[in-house]
């Protein structure tokens, strides 16, 4: 199996990717599969923008 380089992370990756972004993929999936993965990074980014905001309160 080869090592992971920790640069480039599949989460690295991820922290790229706007929610905006994410809903855009999810729109042009070609597969109920890939829609379903690309709604569940979109709900993470979401979810991770809300823990930021609620932070600043």
């Amino acid at each position: 199996m080869e090592k992971i380089n920790q640069q480039n992370s599949l989460y690295e990756q991820f922290l790229r990717y706007s929610y905006k972004d994410l809903k855009e993929l999810f729109k042009k999936a070609k597969t109920k599969e890939e829609q379903d993965f690309y709604i569940t990074l979109s709900d993470l980014a979401l979810q991770k923008e809300q823990q930021r905001v609620i932070g600043k309160e």
